[in-house]
């Protein structure tokens, strides 16, 4: 029942795709199209970014939606809302029946996005690079 309200608005910002809405408070650098190409994820030391090839998509719309083409969570895409605080941004996921709520460190480095998991005791950084 917790699941309704966020889904039906969910549903409410989906009808109205056809309108650019602008939300206050997005950092508009990060509205668009965006491909996993690397990770660091550390179990224990310092590592480098390891390539990723045919990496997962997210594309984030001006009305606070996002799109994830495959996840962990979901065999199917993965919708959402997403919101930005300082330099936090959290990601609530829509998937059937699944709702999940991650927080990440966001930042933009060489014209590319990272994301780092704030679950994360060591390092957890994926980085993604535009796609036009």
């Amino acid at each position: 029942m917790k699941y309704v309200l966020p889904l039906l608005l969910l549903l409410f910002l989906a009808c109205n795709a056809d309108k650019d809405v602008v939300v206050e408070g997005i950092d508009h650098q990060i509205i668009g199209k965006w491909q996993l190409e690397a990770t660091k994820i550390s179990p224990g030391g310092i590592v480098d970014w390891t390539n990723v090839t045919k990496g997962p998509f997210f594309e984030f719309k001006s009305d606070s939606t996002f799109e994830l083409s495959k996840s962990i969570l979901c065999p199917k895409a993965v919708l959402g809302i997403f919101t930005i605080a300082e330099d936090i941004l959290n990601l609530e996921y829509f998937c059937d029946s699944i709702s999940s709520n991650t927080d990440y460190y966001y930042w933009f480095e060489d014209g590319k996005l990272i994301l780092g998991f704030m679950g994360c005791i060591e390092e957890c950084s994926y980085r993604y690079k535009p796609v036009k």
